[in-house]
């Protein structure tokens, strides 16, 4: 029964697809092979007929928009610039617009007049700025406005923007740019304040940018000398950490399980606490199975555990190691700080063991 409605189902879709016209498919076509060998004004005629075929609307503003482009590519601005133009002031609002608006900010500033180009661009971002060209417009306008009038042009370009910006998503980028700004010109306590300040306005779980807020603002603690903050910042990341629906396995952002490492190295290197250092070496290994930094962190924490003379405890690491990843580049070294544990097979290379520093023996 379900393998039926499955048939149907998929049966009734294909039945309400829309059926293209076929001179609109032979031409989209053509001007796509066209464009693919670089035949553009070629493919900009092909498009040209393609809308002309269309039925549907969409299909008639993709096929203008894909014509703009190859006339842009064969150097023909001003006839692109025109087609842009129509495709951003159609009404009601065609669904290249956003797109247009961007590209015809392009087209100004590549053929040389720069200064109407950065001014459509920025007013692009300002009218579309849930549009997906908008984030990457504003880092070009921050980037253009620093090296024409000084960085803080683009600071109170970036901070206008995060201020006023519409889309949520435009504005944390403001924010977290501006931080980055102030970071690189070494005005380190403004930046922290700025890398907190946008994880408290897009917090867990709609900020793009919370995780590398964080993380930002606990190396800075650390460069300003406050280790237990930059901790303190970490684990308020990774209190987020939320177990999946599965029975195994957890919604992981990418900075988890290298925030947990250096946590790790926190309290090893900056605080000193070496067996709290070991317990949480030990939990990126638990806690984040499909890290990378999963079999590193298992062989830091024997080599706490050994240099502290807790031998039957790097023992018991080295064979968690060996046994569920024989695959690690540590692995073959287990028996150097365990020489009871038979290592994995494979070579154990140099350049592990001169990390462990000089043998007893020498």
């Amino acid at each position: 029964m379900r393998a039926h409605a499955i048939a149907v189902g998929w049966f009734l879709c294909v039945a309400c697809a829309p059926t293209l016209p076929r001179g609109f498919t032979e031409e989209r076509s053509a001007a796509e092979r066209a464009y693919a060998a670089g035949r553009y004004d070629e493919a900009a005629e092909h498009w040209a007929k393609a809308e002309a075929a269309a039925q549907r609307r969409r299909d008639q503003t993709e096929a203008r928009y894909r014509r703009a482009a190859a006339l842009r590519r064969a150097g023909r601005h001003q006839d692109a610039r025109r087609l842009l133009d129509e495709l951003e002031r159609t009404r009601p609002r065609s669904s290249r617009a956003a797109r247009a608006a961007f590209d015809r900010a392009d087209i100004e500033i590549q053929v040389g007049n720069a200064e109407r180009g950065w001014r459509e661009l920025e007013e692009a971002i300002r009218k579309y700025p849930r549009s997906g060209p908008a984030l990457t417009a504003l880092t070009r306008l921050a980037r253009q406005r620093e090296e024409r009038a000084g960085a803080e042009a683009a600071l109170s370009l970036l901070a206008d923007v995060a201020r006023t910006g519409g889309g949520a998503e435009l504005r944390e980028q403001a924010h977290y740019q501006r931080a980055r700004l102030l970071e690189r010109l070494g005005r380190d306590h403004e930046a922290l304040s700025a890398y907190l300040d946008s994880a408290a306005r897009f917090p867990y779980p709609e900020g793009a940018l919370w995780d590398d807020s964080l993380h930002a603002a606990s190396l800075l603690e650390e460069k300003l000398g406050r280790p237990d903050r930059a901790i303190a910042h970490l684990e308020r990341m990774l209190r987020e950490k939320e177990p999946s629906s599965l029975k195994q396995g957890s919604y992981e952002r990418p900075r988890y399980a290298a925030a947990r490492y250096r946590v790790a190295e926190l309290y090893r290197d900056r605080i000193g606490d070496k067996p709290r250092a070991v317990r949480e070496f030990r939990r990126v290994w638990d806690e984040h199975p499909t890290s990378l930094l999963k079999d590193d962190a298992l062989w830091q924490a024997a080599r706490l555990e050994h240099d502290r003379g807790e031998a039957g405890a790097a023992c018991k690491l080295m064979k968690v190691l060996v046994s569920e990843a024989p695959d690690s580049r540590f692995a073959a070294c287990a028996s150097a700080l365990c020489p009871s544990v038979r290592p994995a097979q494979g070579e154990c290379h140099a350049y592990v063991l001169r990390e462990l520093g000089p043998s007893k023996d020498e």
